[in-house]
């Protein structure tokens, strides 16, 4: 039941964690790659979602998103974190088409995520313009 009042609280849950893990991440000097979380306290996607305390309920909505921001699905989100691609600006996009999905109760499943229809050019004109 897509309503029901356990998945309800799970996407508010979800709401609040990667609302914690943008606010983390808000800033450039404070998002970094190559490490979970410097020595300074810069942190990557991965060491933000953990600091939220948030792996379980946001690994696959952010997989998601990746896929539908940059038109390429990521087997693990370090990966397009550490990526030549990932900038701050794309990073924060991201983490806010999660943030639009998971409040409008988008299903969060990566298996069935339909291929891009954007064309390589398109995409990056779409990163450029982030």
């Amino acid at each position: 039941m897509p309503f029901d009042s356990q998945g309800q609280e799970l996407r508010l849950e979800a709401l609040a964690k990667i609302g914690r893990v943008i606010d983390l991440l808000s800033s450039k000097d404070r998002w970094c790659k190559g490490t979970l979380k410097s020595a300074d306290g810069r942190m990557c996607i991965l060491g933000a979602v953990r600091e939220a305390d948030g792996e379980l309920l946001l690994y696959a909505p952010i997989l998601r998103a990746i896929r539908e921001v940059t038109g390429y699905g990521y087997r693990q989100i370090e990966h397009f974190n550490d990526g030549w691609v990932a900038s701050h600006s794309l990073v924060l996009a991201v983490l806010e088409q999660a943030q639009e999905n998971l409040s409008v109760g988008v299903a969060t499943t990566t298996r069935n995520a339909p291929p891009a229809q954007l064309s390589l050019s398109a995409r990056f004109r779409r990163w450029l313009g982030r």
